[in-house]
């Protein structure tokens, strides 16, 4: 198969696309755009992008075809044994799993935008760029001559590429590996501070696994100029789009891009390497559905950040200040009451990443993260500080991966037990599978390393007090407690609060004035575009508790090697 992208008019958006299509020997084909892509486990829907759409002889002679599911054609050859297809597909949204264009790029994320012939997905495939006008590229793709090719459509679909004159590109060596960082946008990177913080954390995930999947491998970073996170993992390479350039490089916003770097390098073994047995192959049809999300993004979630602490990029304080963002989010998930992360797992196709109906599901990289972290330090506490989930992973690789073996939910059991020399079947049962609160375990679990978990009151009086979140910066209702003075008034999700006992309130000082008032509150709401009042009693029991792990002043942290250097 040959391609060849262009872009006629790149403020229209639309990037240009042909397909050759050679050796046919069928009076019949069909073609298959996928209908999602590996790293977001929810229907894509491509084919909505797709404005014109024809198919010719290499002379020109159109010849017949017909749709046949939402991304599927089927194409009427007759004798010819070389068609095109020609179809232009709108590039305009810019993250880390999109196509765009504009005046200053080409970048096409190919599983969305590209074509396979149903039974041929095999086929080795040739690219070319016609009159694009760029001279670099960013791909780990090979290039030979003019084109660059792809073994076959997993290779493809696994390889994005930017095209661009204002790519910036530097790149360091682990282990006879190269590594390359490319930036697309205005940002003005550290060379300095960037390599040696990636080399760090790069060499004690190798420590891990003691090789590298892949012969090289690409971080290719869109800088947007307004706030930005979103990672997509690939086979020799990861997508990262983060924002504004003017701070990635700094405090808090330097961390952050750090961590999700980390998570996506991470992800080269794991689920790019190591995956479940139920998404072995990928089939690009259809819902690949797995019960294993822990495995695929909780445990790169937990690994990420703990290998920045691991090589010595994070501090102690830095690595904590992660585990309690992850604290946050979870204590603030009442669906993690509902429904466990194996079932959530299954169901991310469903609604996997919105917000979703209120209450509903386990997050796979919330919860998923720290049922990681409880497994690790049960495996470190049973086994003395002999092994640890470090054991497991190493062993999914050499032992499954490199034996072509995908993962089950037995052998995770199997080989989490072996590592701790143990039985922690109740993990299964309670937690994976269960909806088990995960306080008093990772209270437990923590403490034996030195680190303690604390439970205080939630800030927002609202919130602790009549079980209303409010959305930073307003006065809407973002998350509602089950079982609260607020659920059992009737107040939803995305209602305003417009005043409390005839004050009018504004923004976040909602909690202000409930704190001053306290006890009965008289709250004028705004709900579906009409005004209501309502009373609010203050309960007997607290709401979205604050949780966060602290290490006690004077305490010597315990760790049987988890966060050393």
């Amino acid at each position: 198969m040959i391609y060849t992208f262009s872009s006629k008019n790149r403020g229209s958006k639309f990037l240009d696309i042909e397909l050759i299509i050679e050796d046919i020997t069928e009076n019949e084909i069909s073609v298959q755009l996928p209908a999602w892509r590996p790293g977001r486990y929810e229907l894509g829907n491509f084919a909505k992008n797709i404005q014109q759409f024809s198919v010719k002889t290499l002379n020109n002679k159109s010849l017949l075809f017909e749709k046949v599911t939402k991304d599927k054609w089927k194409i009427h050859t007759g004798k010819s044994k070389k068609i095109k297809i020609e179809y232009n597909y709108y590039a305009n949204e810019l993250n880390a799993g999109s196509t765009w264009v504009d005046e200053n790029q080409i970048y096409v994320n190919p599983v969305n935008c590209c074509l396979y012939v149903e039974g041929r997905a095999q086929d080795s495939i040739k690219l070319f760029f016609n009159k694009t006008n760029h001279k670099q590229a960013a791909t780990s793709l090979q290039k030979i001559g003019d084109h660059f090719v792809a073994e076959n459509f997993d290779e493809l679909a696994d390889s994005p590429f930017i095209l661009s004159d204002s790519l910036k590109h530097n790149s360091y060596v682990v282990n006879d590996t190269k590594f390359n960082i490319w930036f697309q946008g205005e940002c003005k990177p550290d060379w300095d501070k960037i390599i040696r913080d990636f080399k760090a954390f790069t060499k004690e995930q190798l420590k891990i696994f003691g090789s590298f999947p892949f012969d090289e491998y690409h971080f290719l970073n869109q800088i947007l100029p307004y706030k930005g996170y979103h990672g997509v993992e690939h086979k020799k390479n990861t997508v990262i789009s983060f924002g504004p350039g003017y701070s990635v490089f700094k405090g808090e916003n330097y961390e952050e891009f750090l961590g999700v770097s980390s998570h996506e390098l991470f992800h080269a073994w794991n689920v790019k390497s190591i995956r479940p047995a139920d998404m072995l192959p990928y089939d690009f049809t259809k819902e690949n559905y797995t019960k294993m999300g822990y495995l695929t993004e909780g445990i790169t979630t937990y690994y990420g950040d703990l290998m920045l602490k691991r090589s010595g990029v994070f501090n102690t304080s830095q690595y904590l200040k992660q585990i309690n963002k992850t604290l946050e989010r979870h204590f603030l998930n009442y669906g993690a009451q509902n429904m466990s992360v194996a079932d959530s797992s299954f169901d991310t196709w469903l609604d996997g990443y919105e917000r979703g109906i209120p209450n509903r599901k386990s997050s796979i990289y919330t919860e998923g993260c720290l049922l990681a972290l409880i497994t690790d330090l049960q495996i470190r506490t049973k086994s003395k500080g002999k092994n640890s989930l470090d054991n497991v992973m190493r062993a999914f690789y050499h032992d499954y991966y490199q034996k072509e073996n995908g993962i089950t939910e037995n052998n995770f059991i199997k080989e989490i037990n072996k590592a701790a020399t143990s039985n922690l079947d109740d993990l299964w049962e309670n937690y994976f599978n269960g909806t088990k609160s995960l306080f008093p375990v990772l209270k437990k679990a923590l403490k034996k390393f030195g680190i303690k978990l604390n439970q205080e009151e939630n800030p927002k009086y609202l919130a602790a007090h009549y079980g209303l979140y409010n959305q930073p910066g307003t006065s809407k209702a973002l998350f509602i407690a089950p079982k609260s003075p607020t659920f059992k008034a009737g107040i939803n999700v995305g209602d305003e609060i417009i005043s409390i006992n005839n004050i009018s309130v504004e923004k976040d000082n909602i909690n202000n004035w409930a704190e001053y008032f306290g006890g009965k509150l008289k709250i004028a709401i705004k709900k579906n575009g009409l005004l209501s009042e309502i009373e609010l009693n203050k309960a007997s029991k607290q709401f979205f508790t604050k949780v966060y792990a602290s290490l006690p002043k004077g305490e010597k942290l315990k760790t049987y090697n988890w966060i050393n250097k």
